[in-house]
């Protein structure tokens, strides 16, 4: 797979390097509450465990892609020679850093500062599992600043703390606070949702019932443990609700409003941050069917119904293969095969301590199976995936690690850029969806791509000029305190530049975990050779292996 992604990427890029250069001979041209802390889980939780072995350099860079924002060099040689349970470990002891808390310390008048935050946090927290986590589940569990509340950064950061700390919690729990959020209630219009009213046309708002089976939880067939889709006798997949299923949940999720609302129809006040609250009066409190003939009896406050069809769904076979696999494909490769979504499936549906849709179980277990640890030498054709625009530009900025951000640093417009952002997806389905194929090669393979949805040939040009000013723009900026730009930190490679194969053995370790292909590493040392200035050695040699079809992998 590795191979024929960068074969995509390569022809996307055909044009884009001298687009991003301006061409030129190459002669220094411009190419909440803080969680328990958890006690570490045993990997054997997890069937086909990774045996723990000390890592080398390539498999501590891959642990480190898929587990944070990008590898930094403390990292990198801390964990060389210990093993990954260690750093997962160690990861999920660390106290919970909050979007919120960010948020205090901001100029939250600025537009999307807490996507400012997000990025501050990106490159410094030291919980980065957690936040990976985290950011995998914003994909999952969608809300979008493109609504109409975008001005609302603390509802926004809120909610996207909710998933910080739930990431190594437990998903029912997750989803009662999902369910209840307000910028939920809004997303997807649960908020002022009234019980049917036949003789006033008033029908029960059917949007979050349906997000909540179909995207949330289950999804739209039955699967198999292995997340395989099961059929009839005629082929057809097995279909996991219907609508009277979603219109019996759509009744169930009504009543609900602000938490601090005066008056359910028209609430003169709203609160972003607090859990919404009943009215029982505007709850439909009928008998209600719900998955596999489960009846909520009349009479029930909204509390019970909500708690018994939040209960029915989160007990639904399909859960456990569901989720996993996008986690999976969010934090390790885009095929997974049959016997990982099985092996950790397994993990979800109950832990070592019996408990059901435990994260930070599941979320190891992804990480110590042996498809994790060792899937490009096992699975080199299908393994690993295509690395999303957020983590390519985060990727950089974490390797080449600055002292310090400047106080006014923006890029809260990213999605305008790359196409994609914290919180900011144009659609409930994500930016893109986890069974995407890119047309030709790929699809014909069977491989999903769902990162290559949002990457075209436009999309490659702005992120490679992104990746530009990444370095070498914004390390002209070093020296200049008003600018809003982020200058990497180079000092290390500084003391390299004399030595160019060891510059360049250095940026192999630190960007492609020493992967480099002959081609990229000669082009690289030929640039370096052409260019006069050491500074702008070391910074065009980063931009051109960052913005390289190799670094746009994840294996």
């Amino acid at each position: 797979m590795q191979v024929m992604i960068r074969k995509t990427i390569t022809l996307l890029l055909a044009t884009t390097v001298l687009i991003a250069c301006g061409g030129g001979s190459g002669t220094d041209s411009t190419i909440g509450a803080t969680p328990a802390v958890f006690a570490a889980l045993p990997s054997s939780e997890v069937a086909n465990a990774a045996e723990a072995r000390p890592m080398s350099d390539t498999q501590v860079h891959r642990l480190l892609t898929q587990t944070t924002y990008g590898p930094t060099l403390v990292d990198m040689n801390a964990l060389k020679g210990t093993t990954a349970e260690d750093w997962i470990d160690a990861q999920m002891q660390l106290p919970a850093t909050y979007l919120s808390q960010g948020l205090d310390k901001a100029n939250t008048s600025q537009w999307n500062e807490y996507v400012n935050v997000w990025w501050r946090q990106g490159i410094y927290a030291p919980d980065q599992l957690r936040h990976r986590v985290a950011f995998a589940l914003s994909q999952l569990l969608v809300v979008s600043a493109q609504s109409s509340f975008s001005e609302e950064q603390y509802g926004l950061a809120n909610y996207y703390d909710i998933l910080i700390r739930n990431a190594f919690g437990n998903y029912r729990d997750l989803l009662e606070e999902v369910t209840l959020n307000p910028i939920m209630g809004e997303y997807l219009s649960m908020k002022g949702n009234r019980k049917p009213e036949p003789e006033n046309n008033v029908h029960a708002d059917e949007n979050y019932a349906r997000e909540l089976l179909q995207l949330f939880t289950i999804g739209l067939d039955q699967l198999n443990p292995d997340g395989t889709i099961k059929y009839d006798a005629d082929g057809v997949a097995l279909p996991t609700y219907d609508q009277d299923t979603v219109e019996n949940y759509a009744r169930v999720f009504t009543g609900w409003h602000y938490a601090n609302a005066d008056d359910f129809r028209w609430p003169s006040t709203k609160d972003y941050i607090s859990p919404m609250t009943s009215f029982p009066e505007y709850h439909d409190s009928n008998e209600k069917v719900l998955l596999n003939g489960l009846v909520l009896p009349a009479n029930q406050t909204p509390e019970q119904d909500l708690e018994m069809a939040l209960d029915s769904v989160f007990n639904h076979p399909n859960v456990a293969p569901f989720i996993v696999k996008q986690l999976i494909q969010r934090l390790v490769t885009s095929n997974p095969t049959p016997g990982y979504v099985r092996d950790v499936a397994a993990v979800f549906d109950s832990n070592i301590n019996g408990e059901r849709g435990n994260l930070g179980s599941t979320v190891k277990a992804i990480l110590m199976h042996k498809e994790a640890r060792l899937g490009s030498e096992l699975y080199p054709t299908t393994f690993g995936k295509v690395k999303e625009p957020l983590l390519r530009v985060s990727g950089v900025w974490r390797a080449f690690q600055p002292e310090r951000i400047p106080d006014n640093f923006n890029y809260g417009w990213v999605h305008k850029e790359i196409q994609q952002s914290p919180l900011n997806s144009p659609t409930v389905f994500n930016f893109y969806r986890p069974d995407y194929r890119q047309p030709g090669t790929l699809n014909m393979q069977d491989l999903k791509t769902p990162e290559l949805q949002i990457i075209d040939e436009s999309g490659i040009i702005t992120l490679t000029n992104r990746l530009l000013a990444n370095t070498l723009w914004a390390n002209n900026f070093t020296a200049d305190q008003n600018s809003k730009a982020i200058a990497i930190n180079i000092d290390h490679e500084m003391q390299l530049v004399q030595d160019a194969e060891k510059l360049v053995d250095h940026l192999d370790r630190m960007l492609l975990g020493g992967s480099m292909s002959q081609g990229l590493r000669k082009a690289t040392l030929t640039l370096i050779a052409n260019t006069t200035r050491d500074s702008n050695k070391v910074v065009n040699a980063i931009f051109l292996i960052a913005s390289s079809p190799e670094a746009a992998i994840q294996h």
